[in-house]
């Protein structure tokens, strides 16, 4: 009875072979070892790949040595096997490949980590330009500055490390370490790095972006001898807030800082008493549900930002924020609770061009009284807010109609409202196309001296009951002769939204169908160039209407639109040039799609 052959014994038949230099005989021994063979090693596939690069079969040897990588990532024979054969076929950048890979999967403590790098390095060195030179050698020191200016502060970081002539050229050019950016920092920062950027910039840092570290004492040094600091942010970091409040008192030139560390109101009130020519302070983290008062005066400050915690909304006395805020041009406010009626913030006060007010409880409040030098409003009530016309209904007794209807907003060019409920024409009217004359009383304003909307957002704010469309209906000429409130059974119709200068219209979450489409586009509404219908009743057909009769369209949000149902409006608004968004909801259990 003949015996049977195991792996082992082929593998030994085919080394003898091998010897023998008759690689076909080897071939068919190792080929017969890995295919009786219950888990192939790494060594049957080398031994199988070195006969097929002596019988010049290179193809069949990369697969092999791909075979080897796959067996087991952390051998080294499988990257050396595989990259010295595609080195015999001329293909150098994937055996270039080959060898990086396997530096990062083979350990550094084996035995051949080093002759794979020198192998790695050998061919970098090959596959480089015949001339390769150093750009500092050859360039001008202005012009080479000017490309590095483009760099961002990690990249310039990473520069460092191409050899010992660029650190040494880099660290001599304090003009490329006065923009101090660690908000990409992966792990925690040392107190060395940051003070040997502080020497290279010569003491001229300019602007500090600070995440990733922990040392107040090195950030507290670090503005007080760079003189020129002006913007100071800090990301992330364990300082106490008498420390916090110290860094901005010795920041003497500092004009816009950004704390993202949580704070209390009395924190940030000191800060910005304490350093008084701040020009943009925001606090992005605020705490504390303590009515607190802010002591000023806040002479330089024209931008604030401020968020509190959304669980707990904080209660500051804004009212007496903004009255020793002279100059302040931009306001936002999230996650707050005004104290009391008495307290509500008049932000007519001050010269107020930007004003987002974002989960800000007006719930039993009055409708503030806005500036008219605004031309950027975004109202988002944390409560849905009842916009009431008649007095009767109105809590306190039709002082926010009163505060709406004496908004004189001439300049406004961009409006979004949310969570707002019994909104009516005439409250759009009052906003939009009303001002106070001489003796107090409420008339209609010049329409020459009002812009028009470029933006406009209204979400959240109607139901079925309210109103059977959302925008007017325009009689007879699509462009009325009258620039007033159109008659009709729609919510939208002022002149000033729906004019040639709208670029960007929100109606998501509405109740709006292909009707409300086809009676916008009675408008004149021709330079549109962002439309979002998501999760509104439109169909195929209303948004065919709008991609032909808007040509300047470039782009629509169609997500969630379930009246949609065909992938074939979305690829016909593409051939027309417009970019679609449409992602669908889940159906039974499976998962969100979305097609960009």
């Amino acid at each position: 009875m003949a015996e049977t052959m195991s792996s082992e014994d082929y593998q030994e038949v085919g080394r003898r072979y091998y010897k023998q230099k008759d690689f076909a005989s080897a071939l068919e021994a190792f080929s017969k070892a890995i295919d009786i063979a219950v888990i192939p090693g790494v060594g049957l596939y080398d031994h199988r790949a070195a006969c097929y690069e002596k019988l010049a079969d290179f193809d069949s040897a990369v697969r092999d040595g791909r075979e080897m990588i796959r067996t087991n990532k952390k051998d080294i024979k499988g990257y050396l096997r595989t990259g010295s054969t595609l080195e015999k076929q001329n293909k150098l950048e994937k055996a270039l490949a080959i060898y990086k890979y396997g530096m990062k999967n083979v350990p550094i403590d084996n035995k051949h980590f080093m002759y794979l790098q020198q192998t790695h390095d050998r061919l970098t060195r090959k596959l480089s330009p015949a001339k390769a030179t150093d750009p500092f050698t050859v360039l001008p020191v202005e012009l080479a500055e000017e490309v590095l200016s483009y760099l961002t502060f990690k990249n310039v970081v990473n520069c460092l490390r191409v050899c010992k002539g660029w650190k040494t050229y880099l660290i001599r050019r304090p003009k490329l370490w006065t923009d101090f950016d660690l908000s990409g920092a992966r792990k925690n920062v040392s107190r060395a790095f940051v003070q040997s950027v502080v020497r290279r910039s010569d003491y001229s840092i300019h602007r500090a972006i600070i995440h990733r570290f922990n040392h107040a004492d090195v950030i507290r040094n670090l503005v007080t001898a760079c003189k020129g600091l002006t913007h100071l942010e800090i990301v992330s970091g364990d300082f106490g807030f008498d420390s916090l409040v110290e860094i901005a008192q010795c920041a003497l030139n500092l004009k816009k800082f950004v704390l993202h560390h949580e704070v209390t109101m009395e924190t940030a009130s000191q800060i910005l008493r304490r350093r008084p020519g701040l020009e943009h302070a925001e606090f992005r983290r605020l705490r504390g549900n303590v009515p607190t008062n802010f002591h000023g005066p806040f002479p330089s400050l024209q931008t604030f930002i401020a968020a509190g915690d959304r669980t707990a909304p904080s209660r500051p006395n804004f009212s007496s924020f903004l009255s020793q805020s002279p100059v302040l041009q931009n306001l936002t406010l999230v996650n707050f609770t005004p104290l009391s009626i008495s307290t509500d913030p008049d932000f007519s006060a001050v010269p107020l061009t930007r004003l987002e007010l974002s989960n800000y409880d007006l719930r039993q409040r009055v409708f503030p009284r806005l500036p008219s030098t605004l031309t950027h409003l975004s109202l988002r009530p944390a409560v849905q807010y009842a916009c009431y016309q008649n007095w009767s209904m109105d809590p306190w007794g039709g002082i926010s109609w009163q505060n709406l209807r004496s908004s004189h907003l001439p300049r406004l060019n961009y409006l979004s409202l949310s969570n707002f409920s019994a909104l009516t024409p005439a409250w759009f009217t009052a906003l939009l196309e009303t001002q106070g004359d001489e003796s107090g009383q409420n008339v209609p304003a010049d329409p020459s001296t009002l812009e028009h909307l470029q933006h406009f957002s209204i979400r959240d704010c109607i139901n079925d009951t309210d109103y059977p469309q959302i925008f007017m209906p325009v009689e007879g000429n699509p462009i009325p002769e009258s620039p007033t409130m159109r008659s009709g059974c729609g919510l939208l119709g002022s002149f000033r939204i729906l004019s040639p200068s709208l670029l960007s219209l929100d109606l998501s979450s509405l109740p709006a169908t292909d009707k409300d489409i086809k009676t916008l586009l009675t408008h004149p509404v021709s330079s549109l160039q962002t439309v979002n219908l998501s999760s509104t009743r439109v169909t195929g057909a209303g948004v065919k209407m709008l991609v032909d009769k808007v040509p300047t369209l470039r782009f629509l949000n169609l997500d969630f639109c379930t009246h949609i149902s065909s992938r074939d409006i979305k690829a016909y608004a593409e051939s027309k040039g417009v970019s679609v968004s449409w992602a669908v909801l889940p159906q039974n259990g499976g998962r969100k799609l979305r097609y960009e």
